[in-house]
């Protein structure tokens, strides 16, 4: 018997609770940086190495924090349903807490690329990368992360993942970055489809999305107990 194919799109609220700071929220990275700063092209170009230590000091982060128990109940639905997970987070508590189909649409972390060959990428863990520090072809290292005003190439491998979703749940997004939000509206009419967030969060008119007023881990235990009656 097939599973039933478990869509999960998540955002920067499901990695809060893990202690990961978030852009947006009040006392988040970007009280300290302007966005203008430290995550665009021209950032990089103009002050690669207040850049690159921005990302260094977040990859360091990764080191002492873990997977919340949201992380981790996603990953146990995996034993009954055919979960994917289409993610906003740069981060890799997904990962660590045991879930396997991930696309990440803002890139990760614990990656960087080639800033002149872009298909060369590597894992880097959370050690830090310096000005200096080269591709296999001689050009500098950059993060492996998607900046405000590039391209979102994964967008298009999302779409036919939440068309086929046969139960779309939003998580700890706020809905207000494109075209990550836009991909609620490639669920079908029917699907069942769950938005859990504590905050109030503007969703297109037409769209039947149950709310869950709660943070991820509270939030995905009500989901699990609705879902897997």
């Amino acid at each position: 018997m097939n599973k039933k194919k478990l869509v999960f799109l998540s955002g920067a609220g499901m990695s809060s609770e893990s202690g990961i700071s978030t852009f947006r929220d009040s006392g988040g990275l970007w009280e300290q940086y302007r966005i203008e700063e430290v995550a665009t092209p021209e950032a990089f170009e103009k002050n690669p190495e207040l850049v690159l230590e921005f990302y260094n000091q977040r990859r360091k982060q990764l080191d002492k924090v873990e997977p919340n128990l949201g992380h981790k109940i996603i990953a146990e639905l995996q034993q009954e349903f055919d979960v994917t997970i289409i993610t906003q987070n740069v981060d890799n508590l997904h990962e660590r807490a045991g879930s396997k189909n991930i696309l990440h649409l803002h890139g990760e972390l614990i990656k960087v690329r080639s800033t002149k060959h872009p298909e060369l990428i590597y894992d880097i863990g959370t050690k830090e990368i310096k000005i200096g520090d080269l591709c296999d072809k001689g050009s500098q290292l950059r993060p492996h992360i998607v900046w405000f005003g590039e391209a979102v190439p994964s967008i298009e491998e999302a779409v036919p993942i939440v068309n086929s979703a046969d139960i779309f749940v939003v998580i700890g997004t706020s809905l207000n970055v494109y075209p990550a939000a836009g991909l609620i509206m490639y669920a079908k009419h029917d699907t069942p489809k769950y938005l859990i967030d504590p905050n109030n969060v503007d969703v297109p008119y037409g769209l039947n999305f149950s709310i869950i007023k709660k943070q991820a881990e509270e939030g995905m235990e009500e989901l699990k107990q609705l879902i897997t009656k």
